[in-house]
């Protein structure tokens, strides 16, 4: 999967590709109201990214690319915690991660936005 975006990516993690994809699209919706270059991420042809990995061909498979804010963020928060057993991995463009369940996303509401924030290139802080 090549990583030379220059937002933020998230994937949906979920051993069913196909629900992984349906997801990932009602999230784009979602968020294509606040971030208009939000768009699919979506494996090349042959790609066998993640294959062998227990839930990783989905995480590799479809994800976002955007341009994160506070309200992408919060967008993202709420979407996520209507669905408390779904697990997203956001990526930011330093390449840390912070994998969150959404269970994880009730319990602190503002956890991928202060983690989107903290983006001060040395991935340090990633969780």
């Amino acid at each position: 999967m090549p990583d030379n975006h220059t937002g933020y990516r998230i994937s949906v993690v979920d051993q069913d590709p196909l629900r992984a994809r349906k997801e990932t699209r009602e999230l784009l919706n979602a968020l294509a109201e606040v971030d208009s270059t939000a768009r699919l991420d979506l494996p090349e042809a042959g790609s066998l990214a993640g294959v062998g990995d227990k839930g990783g061909p989905s995480a590799e498979t479809v994800g976002l690319l955007l341009n994160a804010g506070s309200f992408v963020a919060a967008l993202v928060q709420v979407w996520l915690a209507r669905v408390p057993q779904r697990t997203i991995v956001v990526k930011r463009p330093d390449g840390a991660t912070l994998h969150v369940t959404g269970r994880e996303a009730r319990e602190d509401d503002t956890l991928i936005e202060r983690f989107l924030a903290d983006d001060d290139g040395d991935g340090t802080k990633a969780g």
